[in-house]
């Protein structure tokens, strides 16, 4: 059985979610993975570019460090 839910994410991250062709069960792998019994969330699951947008995230978009990491995202791109 599924149940709608609506939550509140960082913008950045919904971007990127967005581009998932099922967001939903997207959304659900990785809570299943982050509710665990285990208990272990380990970074290294995490893609460069999810944490590069959380990252950028926790600036406003004009300041030197959302500039900086978007200019890492182009880099990382083009290689």
């Amino acid at each position: 059985m599924k149940i709608a839910r609506t939550f509140t994410i960082d913008y950045n991250l919904a971007v990127t979610l967005q581009k998932k062709p099922n967001q939903s069960e997207t959304v659900s792998r990785a809570l299943r993975k982050y509710l665990s019994e285990d208990g272990v969330y380990d970074l290294t699951d995490v893609t460069t570019f999810s944490l590069i947008g959380v990252l950028q995230s926790r600036f406003d978009r004009d300041s030197a460090e959302a500039k900086l990491l978007s200019a890492l995202i182009a880099m990382c791109k083009q290689s």
